[in-house]
């Protein structure tokens, strides 16, 4: 063997990642570069001569954005600690804008194990919104738990905020993003408050209610929001104040705007719109007495981007519907709405005592409207949701694997009694951190 063959055969190459802050290290990456280098270290620390050559592999930044936004959320996490550069990058806000854009919905089912068991959890299971619309069965995973979370059956409606997740718990207000892990709380100084997001200037505030939903005949109402910043951490406190009402529903957030059910003085039914942005009650908007029927019970669902209220129309007692009227918010400014009435193919249970209710929180890609349990059973059974198209008013029974549904799951986190649940059919993967 010829000494230079010699040579060539005891090289050793390493492939390493490129650097990627491209504003301090520029790269010439013309075609004469082949986006590779070899580097000869004709030396080691010690000067002792040396015949090996280390082979640097540039990825174009496009490339290796590419790359990692395929991930998973929880491999991206495991990523940070692999260099500076790569957590640089996964943190920097314009990735995390591209990975939330490119990521597709998946479903969250959330259920507390109620105010009488021990030990006191909160569990967060998601998945894989289906491809098709003729999918029967789906499967969901436990991303994550949180301990010594407190919740009433009635209080427990959640939705997802940006990829983030947020629930009241007494005057504690706790935050969480199942993707990164992250759990954030902090004490409110009154029991409403809920999660809002300006997608302007990418920020996230919690507005608190102050003024009682019991004080009798209030000149005015007095908010809280608060304006909050990495960590979690309360950056500003900001007090507004409002016309009197008496709050109904819980808020939900949708594109910049948070609304509530209340009603006014002389019993006059309104959504309450906050502006997140601007910090301000924008409106009381005027709403038919239909809508909030329901009172505490009504959920309010996102609709094609427009808030939508799912009003069951229910047989004899109440115990059941298979009927309901859609109310959606067609305009805002203008206070306009609209009304469908839809016939479901079967009966769906609307027994408020037995914990066999049925509640609408959403619409999947396809503009199905969801039907899920409010409540899991005491015992190991299967967990359905019914997916009902308005457009064919065909309506599927979809079983999700995984959800408290064996005695092992059960006996393992001492789930003894009814369990608060709450099923958001479009919560998108999020790796930012508060």
């Amino acid at each position: 063997m010829t000494k230079s063959k010699e040579h060539e055969s005891s090289s050793r190459f390493i492939l390493e990642p490129i650097p990627l802050d491209l504003k301090k290290k520029k790269m010439d990456r013309s075609p004469a570069n082949h986006h590779q280098r070899e580097v000869d270290e004709s030396r080691d620390g010690n000067g002792v001569g040396s015949d090996k050559k280390i082979l640097h592999v540039f990825f174009p930044y496009d490339m290796e954005v590419e790359t990692l936004i395929r991930l998973p959320g929880k491999s991206l996490m495991r990523f940070l600690c692999v260099s500076k550069t790569w957590s640089s990058l996964i943190r920097s806000q314009r990735f995390v804008a591209s990975y939330y854009a490119a990521k597709p919905p998946r479903f969250t089912v959330t259920f507390t194990n109620g105010v009488l068991c021990e030990p006191k959890r909160l569990f967060i299971f998601s998945g894989e919104e289906e491809v098709t619309s003729s999918s029967s069965s789906l499967v969901a995973n436990l991303d994550m738990t949180i301990p010594s979370v407190t919740l009433n059956h009635s209080g427990f409606k959640y939705s997802s905020v940006n990829g983030f997740m947020a629930v009241n718990d007494g005057l504690k207000f706790i935050i969480c993003n199942p993707t990164t892990g992250q759990v954030i709380t902090f004490h409110c100084k009154a029991t409403d408050t809920c999660l809002g997001y300006d997608p302007v200037g990418d920020q996230f505030k919690a507005l608190t209610l102050l003024t009682s939903r019991y004080a009798h005949d209030p000149s005015f109402m007095v908010h809280e929001v608060k304006r909050l910043g990495r960590g979690g951490r309360v950056v500003s406190r900001t007090q507004i104040t409002s016309p009197p009402y008496h709050p109904v529903t819980r808020g939900r957030c949708i594109n910049g705007f948070i609304y509530y059910a209340a009603s006014v003085p002389a019993e006059t039914p309104v959504f309450v719109c906050f502006d997140v942005r601007y910090e301000t009650i924008l409106s009381f908007i005027p709403t038919p007495r239909e809508v909030l029927f329901w009172q505490a019970l009504t959920s309010l669902i996102d609709y094609k981007g427009k808030l939508a209220v799912v009003v069951p129309i229910c047989q004899g007692r109440g115990s059941s519907f298979d009927r309901f009227n859609l109310w959606i918010l067609e305009d805002v400014t203008k206070q306009e709405w609209s009304k469908q009435t839809f016939e479901l193919p079967l009966s769906l249970p609307f027994n408020i005592g037995m914990g066999k209710r049925m509640i609408s929180q959403g619409t999947n890609k396809a503009g199905e409207i969801i039907f899920s349990p409010a409540t899991l059973p005491d015992r190991a059974q299967p967990f359905y949701v019914f997916y009902f198209n308005p457009v064919t008013n065909n309506m599927r029974r979809v079983r999700i694997h995984g959800v408290a549904d064996t005695e092992d799951f059960l006996s393992r986190y001492g789930l003894t009694g009814i369990c608060a649940a709450s099923f958001s059919p479009h919560h998108v993967d999020s790796i930012a951190f508060l």
